[in-house]
């Protein structure tokens, strides 16, 4: 089979935009229960944003997928050799780890200085077992009883499952060699977390810490599935890339129909995973938008953002709630909320990701690297090298995809 042409080889900005968009729906979700109490009138929009709108998080899965799988195709076509594996694994690990500790000293240092002088911060955990899942990153494999210290990192934690997998799922993606083999493998990684959690149920406990690796997994396959696609076929990623609008008007619309009717927002991912597929062929009047420098660089913050906004919630909210902000005052109490949010984010992105970034990637020799993505992958998340063992500098991905 003849390799597909692609349109371009530039920069896919929209794929780093619409991460920051994404994290407003995200904080939006865990922003809902106070925005109602502050301001109740604002509960037919919040209520249905708290229920549904965590759909945000499954489209991170399979950008991430898509993304990962753009970089390090020819990496873990076959196994790379544990140095390889190690320098990858580190080179994600600086994304989004120093944050994490950060936020995460933070938060049990506020909770020893409120027991010193006989306070409690609720945090939903112990400093034992609770705290040692939350260091290693395994607080989203399953099994827990409740979401404990930093909520939201059962997401980052579950996607790094994924990420030590990658030397077993990348060959498997890449037996998918036809049009009909990537969209039959793309519905098949889909329907993991559908068929899995249509069984045992979508409750939020289910699908964020009681057994979220399902919903994990089978979107980043989802995403992985859909960069095969890009790769060896033309047809169908550009069909998308023509209705990248309509589209995700579409799958919106499909969103808000299976929240009327009741049923778990997750039944579109298969249509609202499609957007990546379009994203990457540059078109249209929404990549446009996602593609300005504003975009980008909330897509890029966007790390910090999620890694920080719950505990800022949680610890504001002890002096902007419905007591400190009354009746119309609680208008300006959310609005607080928020510009706190974006400060967090900010300050967390300046002064703890990329100094932690910089400081994670000096400690190697050589920084981990990644194959750049060939003319036919049609994202530079990173350059080709001559051999899959001597791969480039995966900051490049970074810095390029807002990884």
């Amino acid at each position: 089979m003849t390799t597909p042409k692609p349109k371009s080889q530039g920069l896919i900005k929209s794929l780093v935009g619409i991460r920051g968009y994404l994290s407003v729906v995200v904080v939006a979700v865990h922003l809902a229960p106070f925005a109602i109490a502050l301001a109740p009138v604002t509960r037919p929009v919040f209520l249905p944003i708290w229920h549904h709108a965590y759909v945000a998080l499954d489209m991170f899965f399979v950008l991430s997928g898509f993304v990962v799988t753009a970089g390090y195709r020819k990496v873990f076509a076959r196994w790379p050799g544990w140095g390889v594996f190690g320098k990858f694994l580190w080179a994600r690990l600086s994304r989004f780890y120093p944050v994490h500790l950060a936020v995460l000293a933070v938060l049990v240092g506020a909770v020893l200085g409120a027991r010193a002088i006989g306070r409690e911060i609720p945090h939903g955990g112990d400093l034992g077992v609770d705290l040692l899942r939350q260091i290693t990153l395994t607080s989203g494999w399953g099994g827990a009883d409740s979401l404990t210290w930093n909520g939201p990192v059962w997401s980052l934690s579950a996607e790094w499952f994924c990420y030590l997998l990658l030397p077993l799922l990348q060959p498997l993606v890449l037996l998918l060699r036809t049009r009909w083999a990537c969209l039959a493998g793309y519905l098949v990684a889909c329907a993991i977390p559908l068929v899995s959690y249509t069984i045992i149920g979508f409750d939020d406990g289910t699908i964020t810490y009681g057994m979220p690796l399902p919903r994990a997994l089978g979107f980043f396959l989802a995403g992985a599935c859909l960069q095969q696609l890009v790769h060896v076929d033309r047809r169908v990623p550009e069909l998308a890339g023509r209705i990248t609008g309509p589209l995700a008007i579409a799958a919106l619309g499909l969103i808000v129909l299976t929240s009327n009717l009741q049923l778990s927002t997750m039944y579109a991912l298969p249509v609202v995973g499609l957007v990546v597929l379009a994203l990457g062929e540059e078109r249209g009047w929404l990549d446009r938008v996602l593609s300005t420098r504003f975009s980008m660089v909330f897509g890029e913050v966007s790390v910090a953002i999620f890694l920080t906004h719950v505990p800022w919630l949680l610890g504001a909210s002890l002096l902007i709630n419905p007591r400190t902000f009354p009746g119309a005052w609680g208008w300006l109490g959310i609005a607080l909320l928020l510009v706190g949010v974006g400060v967090c984010g900010w300050l967390a992105f300046v002064l703890v990701e990329k100094p932690g970034q910089r400081i994670m990637r000096a400690m190697v020799k050589r920084p981990a690297k990644a194959p750049a993505a060939s003319v036919e992958e049609r994202t530079e998340a990173v350059v080709e090298s001559p051999a899959p063992s001597a791969p480039r500098e995966e900051a490049r991905d970074e810095a390029r995809t807002g990884r």
